[in-house]
C-alpha cells in the first residue's frame, strides 16, 4: 500500500473515493487516515498559505461527502489551528474559505463551533463589504435551524433576504438556503401567515434551480419535495382540501419519479419516501389517533424508508437524515398503534469506548425535554451532584423550564450492604458491625448523603417539581425516561460502592418511545415508584430499615454457621 505524501495526492485518492472510481476504497481510506494521523503532528504552520487551507478544505470535504467524519474533523482541526497562528499576524485568508470553513463544521455535527466561526466570518465579510456576506448569513441561518434556535434562524434569515434583495439574479445557492430556512421556520412554529408569506419565494427559487440543472437532478428532487411538504402544511392548517390533495398528488408523483430517477435506496428519493409516506400518513387521520389502513400503510411505507435510510452507504444509522426519519417514525407509531403492537426495538447500543457520546445523547434528552424527567438509579449522583459535571446542569435547567423530576435511589440499608468492602477482608460480617462499615464507607459518606442534601436544596427551590423516592428492593441497572428516549444501563456489580460514580462499564441501550422496550420501562417505573418510600417516610422509618438490615444479616450469619444434618443422622436432643 502505497503512502500519500502530499496534499494534491490525497485530494485525488478522498476524490476518488467519492466518485467510487477507487478500486479499493478501503484501502483508500487507510492511507487517507494514516495521513491525516500524519497531519496531527505537523506544525500548523506548514500549511499557512492560503492556497494550503484551500487544499484542506477541500479534502476535508471530500472526507465529509463520503461519510468519512474522523478524517474530515481532523482535517479541519488543523485547518481552523493553522488560520489561527496565521491570523495572530495579519489577515490573510479570503472571506469565501472562512465561511466554507464554518459550513464544513456544520456538516460535522459540531453546531457550537460552527456558528462561532461563521460568527467571526460575517465581523470580516461586513468589515470588508464583502460579496460573501449573504452566503454567510444563508449559512448562519442554517445552522442555527439545525440547532433548533428558531428565533436566531429567522433573524439570520431575514438578513439574508434583505441582503439579497434588490440584486441582480444571481446567488441561486443562496436563495434556496435563505428562503428554504424561513419556509422550515415558519413550519416549525406553526405560524400561517410567515409560511404563506415565504412560500412563494421559495417556489421562484426552485423554479430557477430546476431551469439551471433540469427536473432529474436530485438537488431538483429534493427542493421539489421541501416544496410540496410545505405546501400541504399550510394547507392542512388553512382547511384548504383541494390544496391539500393537490400536494399530497404532487408528492406522490415525486416519490415515484425519483425512485425510478435516481433508484430506490438513493439518498434524496428516500427522503422523497418518507415525505410522501409522512403526508399519507397524516392525510389518513393519523395525527389524531385514528388508526386505518391508510395510517398503516403509511408507516410500514415510512418504515422501509428508514430502514432503506439505515443500509444506505452514504446515509447510515446515526447520519443526521437517518434519525430525522426515525424519529418522524416513532412519533407516528406512538400516535397511531396501540402499545401491545409496538416492536421491541432498541436505537443505540453503547460501549464503554462510546461514554462521551452517550452522556451527550443523554444531555440532548434531558434538554429537550417538557413535562417530566424519571430516574431510577443507585445513587444518582450524576444527576444530584454538579461536581459531577455530567447531567446536574440540564436537570437544573430543565426544572427551571417547569419540568418534573421524579427519581428513584436505593436504601443504603439493603442487603447489596453485604457486597461494600470492609476494612479487613478478614473481618467476619455481623450485625454488629454491618451499620458502622455502612457509616463510614465512601460510598455513604461522599455519594448518598451529598445526593440527600441535593435533594433537599432542590425541593426548597422547586417544591413539588422535585420528589425523591427510596427503595430497599435491589435495581439492576439505571434507567433515565423522558418523553421521547429511554436509557438503561444494566449493572454488572452488586457492590453499591462500583455502580455510581464512574463513567461507563458494560454498556448502555437507548430506545425511543414507539419501543415496547420503552411502553414496559413506564410501566414498571410506576410499579416502582408505588413500592418506594418517599424520603419522609425513609427517615420516619429508617431506625426500622437499619434493624431489618441487622436481623438479615443475622440470619445469613445463623444459615452459614448451623451445621448441617445428613439424611439418615439422628439428632441430638
Amino acid at each position: 500500500m502505497s503512502v500519500i505524501g502530499t496534499l494534491d495526492e490525497a485530494i485525488r485518492v478522498a476524490e476518488g473515493m467519492r466518485d467510487k472510481s477507487t478500486r479499493d476504497p478501503s484501502g483508500d481510506e487507510s492511507r487517507l487516515a494514516s495521513f491525516a494521523g500524519q497531519l496531527r503532528c505537523v506544525d500548523a504552520a506548514v500549511y499557512s498559505d492560503p492556497t494550503d487551507v484551500g487544499k484542506l478544505i477541500h479534502l476535508a470535504k471530500f472526507c465529509l461527502d463520503v461519510g468519512r467524519k474522523p478524517l474530515a474533523r481532523d482535517i479541519l482541526d488543523l485547518t481552523l489551528r493553522t488560520i489561527e497562528l496565521a491570523e495572530a499576524y495579519e489577515e490573510k485568508f479570503e472571506d469565501a474559505a472562512l465561511n466554507r470553513l464554518g459550513a464544513l463544521l456544520a456538516g460535522l455535527g459540531d453546531l457550537v463551533r460552527a456558528r462561532d466561526f461563521l460568527n467571526f466570518a460575517l465581523g470580516r465579510a461586513r468589515r470588508n463589504k464583502s460579496q460573501e456576506v449573504p452566503r454567510i448569513l444563508a449559512n448562519l441561518s442554517a445552522v442555527t435551524l439545525r440547532a433548533e434556535d428558531y428565533e436566531a434562524a429567522a433573524a439570520w434569515a431575514q438578513k439574508g433576504f434583505e441582503e439579497l434583495w434588490g440584486r441582480p439574479e444571481g446567488e441561486l445557492e443562496t436563495r434556496l438556503t435563505v428562503h428554504r430556512v424561513r419556509v422550515d421556520v415558519a413550519r416549525a412554529r406553526r405560524d400561517v401567515d410567515q409560511l404563506d408569506a415565504a412560500l412563494p419565494y421559495f417556489a421562484q427559487a426552485v423554479e430557477q434551480l430546476a431551469a439551471l440543472k433540469g427536473e432529474t437532478h436530485s438537488r431538483v428532487f429534493e427542493a421539489r419535495t421541501a416544496l410540496a411538504t410545505a405546501g400541504y402544511r399550510l394547507a392542512a392548517w388553512a382547511g384548504d382540501e383541494q390544496g391539500r390533495s393537490r400536494q399530497l398528488a404532487e408528492l406522490e408523483l415525486l416519490s415515484f419519479s425519483a425512485q425510478v430517477t435516481l433508484g430506490h435506496d438513493h439518498p434524496v428519493a428516500i427522503v422523497v419516501r418518507a415525505a410522501f409516506a409522512a403526508a399519507e400518513f397524516d392525510a389518513g387521520g393519523g395525527t389524531d389517533g385514528v388508526t386505518s389502513d391508510r395510517t398503516k400503510g403509511a408507516l410500514r411505507a415510512l418504515d422501509a424508508a428508514e430502514r432503506s435510510a439505515q443500509d444506505a452507504s452514504s446515509l447510515g444509522r446515526e447520519h443526521t437524515q437517518t434519525r430525522k426519519l426515525r424519529a418522524a417514525l416513532a412519533t407516528m407509531r406512538t400516535t397511531a398503534l396501540p402499545s401491545a403492537e409496538l416492536p421491541y426495538d432498541f436505537e443505540h447500543v453503547y460501549r464503554p469506548q462510546e461514554n462521551e457520546d452517550r452522556n451527550k445523547e443523554k444531555k440532548t434528552a434531558l434538554k429537550q425535554e417538557q413535562s417530566t424527567i424519571r430516574l431510577i438509579a443507585h445513587a444518582g449522583a450524576s444527576y444530584f451532584l454538579s461536581e459531577e459535571n455530567r447531567f446536574h446542569g440540564p436537570l437544573v435547567q430543565a426544572l427551571d423550564r417547569g419540568v418534573y423530576f421524579r427519581a428513584i435511589i436505593s436504601s443504603p440499608w439493603s442487603s447489596l450492604a453485604a457486597f461494600m468492602q470492609r476494612p479487613t477482608a478478614v473481618d467476619p460480617l455481623t450485625s454488629r458491625n454491618i451499620l458502622k462499615v455502612i457509616e463510614d464507607s465512601q460510598y455513604y459518606r461522599e455519594t448518598f448523603q451529598p445526593v440527600i442534601a441535593s435533594y433537599q436544596n432542590l425541593k426548597a427551590m422547586y417544591g413539588d417539581g422535585v420528589e425523591l423516592r427510596i427503595t430497599s428492593m435491589d435495581i439492576p441497572g439505571s434507567t433515565l425516561l423522558t418523553s421521547d428516549t429511554f436509557f438503561f444501563e444494566p449493572y454488572i456489580t452488586s457492590n453499591p460502592a462500583h455502580r455510581t460514580r464512574r463513567g461507563l462499564r458494560v454498556l448502555e441501550l437507548k430506545f425511543l418511545n414507539d419501543s415496547k422496550y420503552y411502553v414496559d420501562s413506564l410501566e414498571e417505573f410506576t410499579t416502582q415508584w408505588e413500592l418506594s418510600s418517599t424520603y419522609e417516610q425513609f427517615k420516619q422509618h429508617e431506625e426500622g430499615h437499619r434493624s431489618a438490615l441487622q436481623s438479615e444479616i443475622d440470619a445469613l450469619v445463623d444459615i452459614q454457621v448451623r451445621p448441617s444434618v445428613r439424611k439418615g443422622d439422628v439428632p441430638r436432643s
